[in-house]
């Protein structure tokens, strides 16, 4: 399947080039990006609190490294792009970050395809693979298939694939265990008989509604997510509990230009988040559970100052908080960073960096991971 999806892009690629009657504009890019990084960390036992220490050099290609190509034939174009293997998951290979098509209509764009969620708003962190904050104040939880329509005007609205039970979402009130799709096909609906089962139905696509917009100096923009899904729980042919699962969410974000001084703000809040965005770096605490809503704010601030062409200079702060009533503590984290962007050429950079992360303490109340990271990031992109 990967190698398919590979060789239908360099055949797409291939014969757009070869064939200049068919009036397509092809224009390939890429990104190849490595991280050297020293991190210091620290993890706690959940019982006794006593706590490991772990210390280690890294030098790997990052995960976010890119090949892709732009195709535009009049009023419709499309982006298809793939991904080098991620370093945490080596055996997944080859990753299709994105291929979507638009048409531009006249009065705005309707875009199909699959790609990250509209309400993505990231710093400059590059610690992680460019992780910008991710599960701690910024909202990427990876790509879906979603039908997107955007408006002239700033507005939006994103019809997206769902996808309850991810990872390690508490989902249900009975084992407080989540899980994804099980003995599912395409469609979602399942075909094996179990006594024993967690059924997940869903009814509606997660939906997101927003603007964008621009005046003068700043940028900004900020919409409402929503989802809504069944989880019922059979043991031994016995209906044990059922969940309606409602997420909502709210969120708002701006990048101000003051030339050389650049600010950038994000926050959002809502309810079951942890379930609307079915996010692999989501809290614990974010899920419904238990019979109870979570409750979630965050965002994160960044001030950048532009020295020269060359030389930029970035550093921010995150928190998030989740809250359940069925755990005794909120389920916190933070991160902070501070980089510098060294333009080498135009198409080389090196980005030293120092990062912090904290996930504070557990919805438990015990002392999780604590992470410190310097190093760089090496980049040549074209």
């Amino acid at each position: 399947m990967k190698k398919s999806i590979i060789g239908a892009v360099v055949l797409g690629a291939t014969v757009a080039l070869a064939i200049p009657a068919m009036a397509i504009d092809v224009t390939p890019y890429g990104a190849i990006r490595v991280g050297t990084w020293y991190t210091a960390s620290t993890y706690y036992n959940p019982t006794t609190g006593a706590s490991l220490h772990d210390s280690d050099f890294s030098l790997d290609l990052q995960g976010d490294s890119l090949i892709g190509i732009r195709v535009k034939e009049g009023e419709y174009s499309g982006v298809a792009e793939l991904g080098a293997y991620n370093p945490k998951n080596r055996g997944a290979g080859v990753e299709l970050r994105m291929l979507f098509g638009d048409w531009n209509f006249g009065e705005g764009k309707l875009r199909v395809g699959y790609l990250p969620s509209p309400y993505v708003f990231r710093s400059e962190q590059a610690f992680d693979a460019d992780g910008g904050f991710n599960g701690y104040g910024s909202l990427f939880d990876g790509r879906y298939a979603q039908i997107k329509v955007s408006m002239n005007n700033g507005f939006y609205v994103a019809l997206m694939k769902q996808a309850p039970g991810l990872t390690k979402g508490v989902v249900n009130s009975t084992t407080n265990a989540g899980g994804a799709y099980a003995n599912t096909p395409y469609n979602g609906t399942a075909t094996t008989y179990a006594a024993t089962n967690t059924d997940y139905d869903t009814f509606m696509p997660k939906t997101v509604a927003g603007y964008e917009g621009k005046s003068g100096f700043a940028s900004y923009g900020g919409g409402v997510a929503g989802n809504f899904y069944k989880v019922t729980n059979t043991v031994a042919n016995v209906e044990t509990s059922s969940d309606d699962i409602f997420s909502l969410m709210g969120y708002a974000h701006t990048t101000i230009d003051l030339k050389p001084v650049e600010l950038k703000f994000h926050v959002y809040g809502g309810q079951n988040l942890g379930d609307l965005m079915s996010n692999g770096a989501a809290t614990a605490g974010s899920y419904y559970s238990g019979k109870k809503n979570s409750y979630t704010y965050g965002g994160f601030g960044q001030v950048g100052y532009i020295v020269s062409d060359k030389v930029k200079i970035y550093s921010g702060v995150s928190y998030e908080a989740n809250k359940n009533d069925t755990y005794i503590k909120d389920d916190n984290k933070m991160a902070a960073f501070a980089n510098l962007q060294y333009i080498v050429t135009k198409n080389f950079k090196i980005v030293p960096e120092v990062s912090f992360l904290n996930d504070l303490e557990s919805s438990t109340g015990t002392k999780e991971p604590r992470v410190y990271a310097a190093g760089a990031k090496w980049e040549m992109s074209f």
